[in-house]
């Protein structure tokens, strides 16, 4: 559950991170160049993520459009800098990429069959799982088509 008012330290928190992932991506496209070249900055993935969750932070921070929680949102993607900071773990991201890539027809089959499941099961049960058990508050007795026991109400 989110927090209303959070404590006022964490607004410098924010924004010390997305000073210090400013000035790490100010000294990559220094260094290598932008987008033009064979080793520029925009021609890495794992750039395009950092420079995304550096472009949300500022949008997020400087636009006022009244509640951007949708923006908010892109603040858990900061967490994944990390993955482009440590090589072994974006080696084992990248596979994990890749495999998940491979097991989406699969992951489709998967839906179509639960799905066809899902009709069957609507139609053999057809409305028969409506009817509960609750609590006697006043006593029906048996009016209404409502039968008591030991305090429980069947209606249909």
């Amino acid at each position: 559950m989110a927090q209303h008012d959070p404590p006022p330290w964490t607004k410098y928190v924010e924004y010390t991170f997305t000073a210090i992932y400013t000035f790490e991506s100010l000294v990559k496209i220094l260094a290598r160049g932008f987008c033009l070249h064979a080793f520029t900055f925009l021609r890495d993935p794992w750039n395009w993520l950092d420079f995304s969750v550096i472009i949300m932070a500022y949008v997020s921070e400087n636009i006022k459009l009244g509640n951007l929680s949708a923006l908010r949102t892109f603040r858990v993607l900061r967490a994944l800098k990390t993955i482009s900071v440590i090589p072994g773990l974006k080696t084992i991201v990248g596979a994990l990429i890749q495999s998940v890539k491979k097991l989406a027809d699969v992951m489709v089959l998967t839906v179509f069959c639960l799905s066809v499941f899902a009709l069957i099961g609507l139609q053999l049960f057809m409305g028969n799982l409506r009817h509960k058990c609750v609590r006697n508050f006043t006593a029906l007795n048996g009016t209404n088509g409502s039968v008591e026991a030991d305090g429980l109400v069947w209606e249909s």
